[in-house]
């Protein structure tokens, strides 16, 4: 086995994202300790984020609104929070879910993963994304 793939999209279905802490840490951290010692998977076996993201639009369950402006705020946290256990928890990859929207027009978050508009505009994550890259990539 060359690594374990992780995917989790923060408050898309799950509890709320703790933007000064990165929901992520909570989540990777018994991925890494308990289930892969259940499975018999060594620590030396790296992680790899193979899908994360954090759609706009209007949620489907609730109605709430999903900003541009929080996708990311909600993005800068995730991957801080990757960066910040890599090391811990032997992350070696991360992959955004979506560079661009399926359909920008449709106001359904499942429409709306990308940072982009579907007609490659930026929405505010595109920078978010492209700042962080410049300063935490390798």
């Amino acid at each position: 086995m060359d690594y374990v793939g992780y995917n989790f999209y923060a408050d898309v279905f799950e509890a709320s994202i703790d933007l000064k802490t990165g929901f992520c840490g909570a989540r990777a951290a018994p991925l890494s300790r308990k289930n892969l010692k259940t499975a018999h998977i060594p620590e030396s076996v790296s992680i790899r984020i193979t899908e994360n993201g954090w759609p706009t639009g209007k949620h489907p369950f609730t109605g709430e609104d999903r900003s541009y402006e929080h996708q990311a705020k909600v993005l800068e946290a995730v991957i801080r929070t990757v960066y910040a256990l890599r090391q811990e928890l032997n992350i070696t990859h991360y992959e955004l879910f979506g560079l661009r929207d399926a359909d920008s027009s449709v106001h359904d978050l499942f429409h709306q993963f990308g940072i982009m508009r579907d007609d490659y505009t930026p929405k505010p994550a595109f920078y978010t994304f492209q700042r962080l890259i410049q300063e935490l990539g390798v």
